[in-house]
């Protein structure tokens, strides 16, 4: 999805040989995302503002869901089983998650630079469940607990 606004209900993917969801340019709120077996990022977002309400993530090969170039998003509740990284705010992007749970993940939430011409990312995050408690922030990212 490229340059595009609104509101989508449901979205649900199943055995994605790469992204299964990428959206950039845009202003998208999503009701219910629901990936199952993704070679690589279940959801990846950039360039934009971006609401998640919903979304349940499993066997995401690596980020279920990246955020990056300057992008804004809201997720309020998320369930990731089985990932690299659970959730990403990269490259000068904000995510604030109220609700998420994060099971069988490498790293369940990181906040890093990826390219220069960004700084790191922000998280703002209200009632995290993780299983392994694996974290990743960078020195030039903020992240705060609520």
């Amino acid at each position: 999805i490229i340059r595009s606004k609104g509101t989508i209900n449901i979205i649900s993917i199943n055995n994605s040989i790469s992204d299964s969801l990428d959206v950039d340019f845009s202003n998208i709120i999503i009701n219910s995302l629901s990936v199952n077996n993704s070679r690589n990022d279940c959801a990846d977002f950039s360039y934009g503002v971006y609401i998640l309400d919903y979304a349940k993530l499993i066997n995401c090969g690596d980020k279920a869901v990246s955020i990056g170039e300057k992008s804004n998003m809201k997720i309020n509740n998320i369930n990731v089983n089985k990932s690299f990284i659970g959730v990403a705010s990269k490259d000068s992007s904000q995510v604030e998650i109220q609700n998420g749970s994060f099971f069988n993940s490498d790293i369940c939430l990181s906040a890093y630079r990826k390219k220069i011409e960004f700084s790191g990312g922000k998280l703002i995050l209200h009632d995290i469940s993780c299983d392994k408690e694996k974290y990743y922030f960078s020195s030039d990212s903020q992240v705060i607990f609520n």
